[in-house]
């Protein structure tokens, strides 16, 4: 069992593809709120390899999709 608080951002990952994975979820109230996904991953501090590897892909477009993310002002 999982338990996220809310607004916490999250994902799981089922590496064994031989042995399917059910995930049933429930909100605390009928008003789950949203996140925006991309300022709560990209724009929080994560280390840049990190995120790489989480999504896959070179510094460089992480670098990218932060710049693109940056506050203008």
């Amino acid at each position: 069992m999982f338990v996220f608080p809310k607004g916490l951002v999250h994902y799981q990952s089922n590496v064994n593809a031989k042995n399917p994975a059910t995930a049933i979820s429930a909100f605390g109230s009928a008003n789950a709120g949203t996140v925006s996904v991309p300022s709560t991953v990209f724009a929080t501090g994560i280390d840049d390899n990190i995120l790489a590897k989480a999504f896959k892909t070179d510094i460089g477009t992480i670098q990218k999709i932060k710049a693109g993310l940056a506050v203008k002002g």
